[in-house]
């Protein structure tokens, strides 16, 4: 078997956008579907062409289509199937009994930080898992932009993480090597004059008084400028500010 024949396939899934990478072969898709479920029978006929045909593919998904959540501290350590009970009753608390069918990953830590889960749409998930399947990959991964880009962060995490793609910026506080709080809101034009706004308000509204550094980091957003604030010391990780939108998440 050739070694073109083995490359893996890797797609991004974001509002409007669906970017694939095989190898040497990348090309972008641009759709005016908005939502998750939207964007499948553009994929469907996408993966069509047999030069997208692998054994194994990674489907990336944008923070627009995935809910994180951060638990109470539990107090004690969970079995896999209390983490994820717990993590699917805050969810049901904020959104509703329709999270009672989202697909749920769980990120453990110390009984004394909390738990933090990452969901995604259980129709969505399945429809996508069934698609996938249909074009004859065998091994299926699916993961949101947040664990793709974790590996890029910083090690430990003693202050903010922000994670800001076109029109979605993500915010993690952390300390301890766990993470203490966790944010998500859609950004505009000019969401960038606002940063030290938005800090200074994640930070009143955290549990815990996290340390007064953050590190941004850009994946597609284009290019940033450092803010500089009296308080805080930020850190512009590095990023490729010609790609824009997918097409840079799978460039990681």
């Amino acid at each position: 078997m050739s070694r073109w024949r083995v490359e893996p396939l890797r797609i991004a899934l974001a509002p409007g956008e669906i970017a694939l990478v095989r190898g040497a072969h990348a090309h972008l898709h641009e759709t005016g579907a908005r939502d998750a479920p939207a964007l499948l029978p553009a994929l469907d006929a996408l993966l069509a062409d047999t030069a997208w045909h692998a054994g194994s593919v990674e489907v990336v998904l944008s923070q627009h289509f995935v809910r994180h959540i951060l638990t109470p501290p539990p107090g004690k350590a969970l079995p896999p199937d209390e983490e994820r009970a717990l993590i699917v009753a805050g969810l049901r608390e904020i959104y509703g009994e329709p999270a009672q069918t989202w697909v749920v990953r769980v990120h453990s830590q110390p009984p004394h930080a909390g738990l933090l889960g990452a969901a995604v749409d259980g129709a969505f998930a399945r429809e996508l898992d069934a698609l996938l399947a249909k074009h004859g990959f065998r091994r299926i991964a699916i993961r949101p932009l947040v664990s793709l880009a974790a590996r890029h962060a910083p090690r430990t995490v003693n202050g903010w993480w922000l994670l800001a793609e076109p029109g979605w910026l993500g915010v993690f506080g952390g300390t301890g090597g766990s993470w203490q709080h966790v944010a998500g809101f859609p950004v505009g034009d000019g969401w960038q004059a606002t940063l030290p706004d938005l800090v200074t308000r994640e930070r009143d509204a955290a549990a815990t008084e996290l340390p007064a550094a953050v590190w941004l980091h850009s994946l597609g957003a284009g290019a940033l400028d450092t803010p500089r604030t009296p308080g805080l010391r930020w850190h512009n990780l590095p990023h490729d500010a010609r790609l824009r939108g997918a097409r840079a998440w799978l460039a990681l």
